[in-house]
């Protein structure tokens, strides 16, 4: 039986969350965050997923 290799790879699946003062924002698991400078949450969630497309490995 061969035993497979897994290799490490970072996992990008951005949160957005609604902060103070109505300001989202959105956080990855790498350690990448960000706000939306405009467009409320459409536009943080906007910015998460470009994000997650343009993080290598996923």
């Amino acid at each position: 039986m061969q035993s497979r290799r897994r290799s490490h790879r970072a996992s990008h699946h951005p949160v957005v969350h609604c902060g103070g003062h109505g300001r989202w924002s959105w956080a990855c698991a790498c350690g990448a965050r960000g706000t939306a400078a405009s467009g409320g949450w459409h536009g943080a969630v906007t910015a998460a997923l470009v994000h997650q497309s343009l993080s290598p490995g996923e």
